[in-house]
């Protein structure tokens, strides 16, 4: 396994696609041997660290875990035949892991999308945030950093917008977790850069987006945020976020690698996105944006509503 870095919707991606492997029969120390390799928020660690496993083990597949580090096991796995199945990224088109999604590669990759169809997530976004108002285009900030799957996902969501207009602030991004700080400092010169202009907060996927801390940023603003990235940010006043089920997509990553140790070609497995979502509803937040939400929409968030 080769992960970028231990943030949550990375570690527990790693969790359920153990426990996943443990379903399906196999158990570390009898018939399974896993070693992880730790990025650390290092596109240049992960493949110096990758190459030197690589040059001591047999490897029967590589499974990495978000953007950074599936790129990074693509260029240094190119030319063998070892599999690599990637997850938790959001636009493996816009990295180069592959050309097309939904449809077999004819390469050693393969992969769970993590992702909902965009025009999905932006038809529930306009059916919310408009609505308070109906005469003018809504205007959503995006404090993002430079790290591939928020800029590819900016770009993705500008070309969908119609109703919504996108405003941005773009910083340098760093290896997390010690890079952090200086990305919050930066982040908060764009939330004082953009407020003026903005009736929304929308937070992209990536490392940033991941944090708690830059949730709270955001929170804290006189601005409310519209569409969250993680459901501890909808719960602590964001009106809504849509994410993949992190315990399926997991076990669904298990059934990829153990359709692979079977014996089935990693480039005749269409990467696909996740078969579950999860969707939350901050309703107190809606409430106080005079925001009213479909009844079909509450029954989706089911047991994710808070008041």
């Amino acid at each position: 396994m080769v992960e970028t870095m231990p943030v949550p919707v990375v570690t527990d991606h790693e969790n359920f696609f153990l426990s996943g492997l443990e379903k399906l029969g196999y158990h570390a120390g009898k018939n399974l041997v896993v070693d992880k390799i730790e990025a650390q928020g290092s596109e240049v660690r992960a493949k110096e660290k990758l190459r030197e496993y690589l040059a001591g083990h047999e490897v029967d597949v590589v499974v990495s875990f978000a953007t950074l580090a599936s790129r990074a096991a693509k260029e240094v796995l190119e030319g063998t035949d070892i599999p690599l199945v990637f997850c938790v990224v959001s636009d493996p088109v816009g990295t180069g892991l592959i050309d097309e999604v939904g449809l077999p590669t004819k390469t050693n990759v393969t992969g769970l999308v993590f992702s909902l169809m965009r025009k999905s997530k932006m038809e529930l976004a306009k059916e919310l945030l408009v609505q308070p108002f109906p005469d003018r285009p809504v205007r959503v900030g995006v404090v993002l950093s430079s790290y591939p799957a928020a800029v590819n996902d900016l770009k993705a969501m500008r070309a969908l917008g119609g109703q919504i207009e996108f405003k941005s602030f773009q910083l340098e991004y760093r290896a997390m977790p010690d890079g952090l700080d200086a990305m919050l400092a930066d982040a908060r010169k764009g939330v004082t850069a953009l407020s003026p202009e903005i009736d929304y907060w929308w937070i992209v996927p990536g490392p940033l987006g991941e944090t708690m801390e830059f949730s709270e940023l955001l929170l804290e603003s006189d601005i409310p945020v519209g569409l969250c990235h993680t459901k501890e940010c909808t719960r602590n006043g964001g009106l809504f976020f849509v994410n993949p089920n992190y315990e399926e997509s997991g076990f669904q990553v298990a059934g990829i690698v153990d359709s692979i140790f079977k014996g089935t070609a990693p480039g005749n497995i269409p990467p696909v996105p996740p078969d579950s979502f999860e969707l939350g509803i901050n309703l107190k937040t809606a409430l106080e944006l005079q925001i009213v939400i479909p009844s079909e929409v509450m029954e989706l968030a089911g047991k994710n509503v808070w008041r």
